[in-house]
């Protein structure tokens, strides 16, 4: 793409100089550059984070006339779906939170570039912590991660912070992570941090509109 590679270099040279600020540790400025993209994107990330919640909220009070449209419309699938859609409808809800499809667009390049960026740079790196090879997958590191994204879960408003769904993004972030080099597992373990105190900002402001 005609934009993607320099974009990666200037990844790149914004990664080794945030490991020259961390006395030329790679591992170190791999977070550090991970928090920073991640606390530009909180603005972003917290309005999503609060539509979803209030749009989680709008179809659990359409639940008992959407159950009874399943009642009435069982053996007809595609008249289920008008209906629903219609129901849906009438109570100004889409498919999705308002904004999901353009935050995607903002989040997802930015995250595989600097995916791309770590994983090229990852074995460059000289140990960094506990950590012999970023370029290698790390049980503790992927734990640390894992626990994370649960406490970012369990942190938020409490109609979504359910003990199940935090075990399963816990458990789902650790079979990755685990499968990755520990260098991106670094930046989960960075951008999991802000998810926990977005989760936060998230619960408190719910709590102080008694939305949750």
């Amino acid at each position: 793409m005609l934009f993607w590679s320099p974009f990666l270099d200037l990844l790149r040279a914004v990664l080794f100089a945030f490991a020259h600020v961390c006395g030329g540790s790679l591992g170190g400025g791999i977070v550090v550059l991970s928090l920073i993209v991640r606390l530009a994107l909180l603005p972003l990330t917290y309005r999503l984070a609060l539509r979803s919640h209030d749009y989680q909220m709008a179809v659990r009070r359409l639940k008992p006339q959407m159950d009874a449209l399943q009642q009435r419309h069982a053996s007809q699938p595609l008249r289920l779906a008008q209906e629903t859609r219609a129901l849906q409808a009438r109570h100004g809800i889409g498919m999705a939170p308002k904004g999901t499809f353009l935050g995607a667009l903002v989040q997802m390049p930015i995250g595989a570039g600097i995916y791309q960026t770590i994983g090229s740079v990852a074995k460059r790196a000289a140990r960094f912590l506990w950590i012999h090879d970023l370029s290698r997958p790390d049980a503790l590191v992927a734990s640390v991660a894992a626990g994370l994204a649960g406490a970012a879960v369990v942190a938020g408003p409490s109609s979504t912070g359910s003990r199940v769904s935090a075990a399963l993004a816990a458990g789902v972030t650790f079979v990755v992570a685990w499968r990755l080099s520990a260098g991106v597992g670094l930046y989960w373990v960075s951008s999991n941090v802000v998810g926990v105190v977005q989760s936060l900002l998230v619960r408190r402001a719910t709590a102080a509109s008694g939305k949750t």
